[in-house]
């Protein structure tokens, strides 16, 4: 059993003064600067075609790294942020299931999110710009966000599809230039009220990440963008739920797939099961989804091998809430928040105890 630490914040200001109270959120922690930034500047070109991107694709955000790095003394080019530095790699399951699959009438997608504990953030966000959609989600990178519901009900979740690009040693080398998850979640979340917004928005991004994105919004419309080296596909579903975990679901991204890890496959089955059995689905059995292990359910704890659950959430877009918990719900407390609000505790603690799965797990199976 290994000890963390998971925290919230609660955002609020203008794009800079978010940045500078996430730099004094940081100032105190010894290893931040090693973390967040570089010894020497990025290369003007590739930082001003990063910076252009994301003025275009996420406006504000700029000035929020800018007051980050000012609050730290630096300039904003010395931020790994712009050299996707902190990419975080990981393992996530997701499902969305409309209002006429469910008893109760509201729209809910689940996230789980697989990953070494050693380099997630841990960190919840209630975010509020000025001029911008409030919402709440986890942070990746400090200021990039992997999930998130808004205000407008809203709500974007990502999974890696396939090996996370990446200019890293184990990455996936990029093939095409664009965005990062991470700032292309957060921008939906800021800048879109419904899916057809957000599928409008990522058909005319540049995504440069192999990324399956689930986007569902309050009314029970829903939609599933897919990219991989370049190519990429964004559908609405006319079906009463959608699910996603690492691999791909599209047939013209499947091609071009050299195989597909096995627990991705059997998360995947594991969602469709219950998404796609006969009658409508109680809000007990869609978070049951959350409350199993793996082979079971989707909770993972193979922390051992940097593939257990760092968070989890049940969104309910209807009513603006997540229940949510700091590692696995399996070892873990739930908790319960409205997106936007504040949350009564700023640090909880967290513990991750691993199990091991067999070889199995690893395994590639064809596409």
């Amino acid at each position: 059993m290994s000890d963390y630490t998971g925290t919230f914040i609660f955002l609020e200001g203008s794009s800079y003064e978010i940045g500078e109270k996430q730099a004094l959120e940081f100032w105190e922690n010894p290893q931040a600067k090693k973390l967040y930034f570089g010894e020497s500047p990025d290369s003007d070109k590739a930082y001003l075609e990063m910076r252009a991107q994301i003025e275009e694709y996420c406006p504000g955000l700029n000035e929020e790294l800018e007051g980050f790095a000012k609050g730290f003394g630096l300039e904003p080019n010395q931020l790994n942020f712009f050299n996707d530095a902190w990419l975080t790699p990981g393992g996530c399951s997701l499902g969305v299931v409309s209002p006429r699959k469910m008893i109760d009438g509201k729209t809910y997608l689940v996230r789980n999110y697989d990953l070494s504990p050693e380099i997630s953030d841990m960190r919840l966000c209630s975010t509020k710009v000025k001029g911008r959609f409030a919402h709440t989600g986890f942070s990746v990178s400090i200021i990039g966000r992997s999930e998130g519901l808004n205000e407008k009900g809203l709500c974007v979740a990502f999974a890696s599809c396939g090996m996370p690009i990446g200019n890293y040693p184990g990455m996936r080398e990029p093939a095409s230039s664009g965005l990062q998850f991470m700032v292309i979640v957060r921008a939906i979340l800021e800048t879109c009220k419904n899916t057809e917004e957000a599928v409008y928005a990522i058909k005319n991004m540049p995504v440069g990440t192999n990324m399956n994105l689930l986007i569902a919004d309050a009314e029970g419309e829903a939609a599933l963008a897919s990219t991989f080296d370049g190519v990429k596909l964004v559908e609405k579903t006319d079906m009463d739920y959608l699910t996603a975990t690492n691999h791909a679901v599209f047939p013209e991204i499947q091609n071009l797939e050299q195989g597909k890890l096995n627990q991705s496959l059997q998360r995947y089955k594991i969602l469709e099961s219950t998404f796609s059995a006969k009658g409508k689905r109680s809000v007990r059995e869609i978070k049951e989804l959350l409350l199993k292990e793996y082979p079971e359910g989707v909770s993972v704890h193979n922390y051992n091998e940097n593939f257990g659950t760092v968070h989890s959430v049940l969104f309910n877009l209807t009513d603006r809430q997540l229940d949510f918990s700091f590692g696995s719900p399996l070892q873990n407390s739930l908790y319960k928040i409205n997106v936007g609000e504040s949350f009564p505790k700023s640090q909880v603690p967290v513990q991750c105890k691993s199990e091991s799965y067999g070889m199995d797990f690893w395994s590639i199976v064809e596409s």
